[in-house]
């Protein structure tokens, strides 16, 4: 049997667990649940969609401003004139036609760069998200992902129809994925965003969620309430992106030498 089917089907049962377990949560009951507002930086925000979480924070001390620029001139070129993008990763609950909740980003605005996470507090948030996501890509030129072409920016074109909203983004893709293998595909092991940032830049992830345990973490906080798993996988979601701003100056570093 393959990994991924073992993964899944441990997935499935937990999920069946779940629906049999009365929703005051998970675990000792001397463990304290931690509410999703008590997570620091977390505000309630609101659209014409409904309402939704937002996560807003300075990341400028993360990749200087400077470098971001010049790695956009590299890439994205624009001449004289810097062109805006923005990066974003997305958190589903499958690999298709199923909820996406998370939308992580990161922009330059007012010479720094800010994160910001878009997070669905329950299933009937998601077109909330979907809509606040659309907002941010709507101001910018480029949207930077890493293997987005096959995956978020289909993902999220999927998740609009089935909501029936009407995206007013249409930014140009740049794609971290295949710059990337264009670039170490034959000095390299593969090029998984975490091979990256080991071999390039020089990093491990210490404590990290699996990607493939986030769907379940999702389905348990929006069950319980408790948010001590969700505050893990937004630690995922923040790392993806700083992770792909810093690999966007990297590959960009990489070429001009």
């Amino acid at each position: 049997m393959l990994e991924e089917e073992i993964r899944q089907r441990i997935a499935n049962l937990r999920l069946m667990l779940l629906e049999q377990v009365p929703r005051r949560g998970f675990g000792s009951p001397c463990v304290k649940p931690l509410a999703i507002d008590d997570i620091e930086g977390v505000t309630e925000a609101k659209n014409g969609f409904g309402t939704y979480v937002l996560i807003d924070k300075p990341a400028d001390d993360y990749v200087s401003t400077p470098s971001l620029e010049e790695a956009a001139r590299t890439h994205l070129g624009g001449g004289c004139r810097v062109p805006s993008f923005a990066f974003m990763d997305l958190e589903t609950t499958g690999f298709s036609s199923t909820p996406l909740f998370l939308a992580g980003t990161a922009f330059l605005e007012d010479g720094i760069m800010r994160c910001v996470q878009i997070l669905a507090r329950d299933y009937s948030e998601e077109r909330a998200v979907i809509g606040a996501l659309d907002e941010i890509l709507a101001r910018h030129d480029f949207c930077v992902t890493f293997n987005g072409k096959s995956f978020d920016m289909p993902y999220l074109r999927e998740r609009a129809k089935y909501h029936k909203v009407e995206l007013a983004s249409d930014p140009e893709h740049f794609d971290l994925l295949h710059a990337a293998r264009r670039k170490w595909k034959h000095s390299l092991p593969n090029c998984r965003l975490v091979t990256l940032e080991r071999h390039i830049l020089g990093r491990r992830r210490i404590g990290d969620v699996p990607g493939w345990e986030v769907p379940c973490i999702y389905h348990e906080f929006v069950h319980t309430k408790d948010a001590r798993g969700i505050r893990g996988v937004l630690r995922h979601n923040l790392v993806d992106v700083l992770s792909m701003a810093e690999l966007f100056v990297s590959l960009a570093e990489a070429t001009i030498c």
